[in-house]
């Protein structure tokens, strides 16, 4: 099966590939910053890649099931899905530029629900994906889990708002500092992420995040943060004290 969605794909990512690494950007400038130390460094980047559309991450996620509602029209008053009948299908997701790349299997399930009019009210959208990525910073070989509940799907609103949890799993490469090895689990949770229908593009919401890793030594480190969706393309991680850009 083609690759899905390649229309919607954002047009600035030709553009951020050209800047290798700096898809991720501490801007903390506070003087009581909490120092930063490698671990919390390699965990930053595997959140980073790990919510970004050029590793496949939670944007591109939310970004294709936004876009299969719309191939769907369950944006519509007539939608191609039947109320209450789940739909299973698969499907590969990849892309290949410059300094970025990933290829994935993916999975998904959904099911419309509706009112007691027969209109859309709720869009329950599952995927699993499992598959790797390449960046200047960082090569992962992982798998991820998606249960998301799309709202809003009444045909006055603009946009939709997702909620729900993303976990994804796997071994990462650090390419840069001590280039460590290590395994890590990422765990989700979304609060009233709101994308435009049209634009498929991140407008607003947030997310908890927690992150527990493993260094190729059996050391076990964790951190939990807090991510924020600014509605210009990019989000800001809060961690331990820190503040970081990420490009979506």
């Amino acid at each position: 099966m083609k690759t899905v969605h390649q229309i919607f794909r954002k047009s600035f990512l030709a553009a951020t590939a050209i800047l290798g690494g700096f898809i991720l950007s501490n801007c903390s400038n506070d003087d009581a910053a909490t120092p930063v130390n490698n671990e919390e460094q390699d965990a930053v980047d595997a959140i980073t890649y790990s919510v970004s559309s050029e590793s496949n991450g939670l944007a591109r996620t939310m970004e294709s099931a936004s876009a299969y509602a719309d191939e769907q029209a369950v944006y519509t008053e007539n939608p191609a899905l039947e109320c209450g009948m789940p739909y299973n299908s698969n499907f590969t997701d990849s892309f290949s530029g410059t300094n970025y790349s990933y290829n994935y299997s993916a999975a998904r399930q959904a099911e419309l629900n509706c009112t007691t009019e027969g209109e859309p009210a709720t869009l329950l959208y599952s995927a699993t994906y499992s598959g790797t990525y390449d960046t200047p910073r960082m090569a992962s070989d992982d798998s991820a889990d998606a249960s998301l509940t799309i709202s809003g799907l009444e045909t006055t609103s603009a946009s939709v708002t997702f909620t729900g949890s993303y976990e994804r799993n796997g071994t990462q490469v650090s390419k840069i500092r001590n280039q460590n090895t290590f395994e890590s689990t990422l765990t989700y949770s979304l609060d009233s992420v709101v994308f435009g229908k049209t634009s498929h593009n991140i407008e607003s919401g947030s997310a908890a995040v927690t992150f527990i890793g493993t260094s190729s030594t059996g050391n076990t480190y964790n951190y939990s943060g807090n991510i924020t969706f600014n509605g210009d393309g990019t989000a800001t991680l809060e961690i331990n004290g820190n503040t970081y850009t990420i490009t979506l």
